[in-house]
């Protein structure tokens, strides 16, 4: 029996609250998330930044972002539920107006006085491969506020660069960006000479953690990584064992996804790796100095 199914019987279930894009038709956002970390054994309350029909990189996605106001109202429904107190961390990912990020702040805070052990974890979905994909105001919005009151950070390479406010590259660099913001940042999508590579720089020490190069990810897998690690991590996993895991799996899952020539990630059909993954990289332990 894994170890998501003895949390469900023993009743030690820890609850995320993830804000972030629900596509109807793409598993990215909230669609990845909510899954995956379910399938760890934590309970998921979901919260919509947008409503779309599909990615926009398709075309005309249907939808559109959902009003400041009806955010805070859906908070306010969880309040009136006494739910924020059994939250254990935020998780934020992509912001559909720059306006909900006063509401998000403003939930984290409700959360922290309700419980404050709670974790705020922001994943600045900003861009990706050289552009952003956001407003302008968005990214000023997400940098300046969520990134700067987040308890952990986990950008992507080239979001690591718009938080240093300069362009990165490589491991050596993306270790000196993420350390100098003196908490915990899980950075995806750094290139290798095996392949990319996932790293955790923490007030204690860096960790990291790599995988063969593939021809090609479907989207979603950023959203996956962030939600497997903060999952584990949550749930008790040591910072290695989190950074492998989440590593691994995503790694199984794109393979899975690229086996079936899916431009989305198979999570249904992939889910006995999310948990136990057949790939498990090593992740190399790195003293500050």
């Amino acid at each position: 029996m894994s170890g998501a199914a003895i949390a469900y019987m023993i009743g030690e279930v820890k609850t995320i609250l993830s804000i972030q894009s629900q596509v109807a038709g793409a598993r990215v956002g909230n669609s990845v998330a909510a899954f995956a970390m379910e399938r760890l054994g934590v309970r998921v309350i979901q919260l919509p930044t947008v409503l779309l029909g599909r990615r926009p990189d398709h075309g005309a996605p249907g939808g559109g972002p959902i009003a400041a106001e009806m955010l805070a109202s859906m908070v306010d429904a969880l309040a009136a539920d006494a739910l924020l107190g059994e939250i254990d961390a935020v998780l934020t990912g992509y912001v559909g107006t720059a306006e909900q990020v006063a509401v998000i702040l403003d939930a984290v805070a409700r959360i922290k006085a309700a419980n404050p052990q709670a974790l705020f974890v922001c994943d600045p979905v900003l861009g990706d491969e050289g552009r952003t994909y956001v407003s302008e105001a968005i990214t000023d919005v997400v940098l300046g506020r969520l990134c700067t009151q987040a308890d952990w950070l986990t950008p992507n390479l080239f979001e690591l660069g718009l938080m240093a406010g300069r362009q990165l590259e490589g491991l050596a660099q993306a270790r000196d960006a993420a350390k100098s913001f003196g908490k915990p940042v899980l950075v995806s999508s750094i290139r290798t000479a095996l392949g990319l590579g996932n790293l955790l720089a923490a007030p204690t020490g860096d960790w990291f953690c790599e995988t063969a190069r593939l021809p090609r990810a479907p989207k979603g897998a950023g959203d996956l990584l962030s939600a497997l690690y903060v999952a584990r991590r949550v749930r008790g996993d040591a910072l290695a064992i989190a950074l492998e895991g989440a590593t691994g799996a995503v790694f199984d899952v794109i393979v899975r996804s690229m086996a079936a020539d899916s431009e989305d990630l198979l999570l249904p059909a992939a889910q006995d790796v999310l948990n136990d993954p057949v790939t498990w990289p090593r992740a190399r332990y790195t003293e500050l100095v």
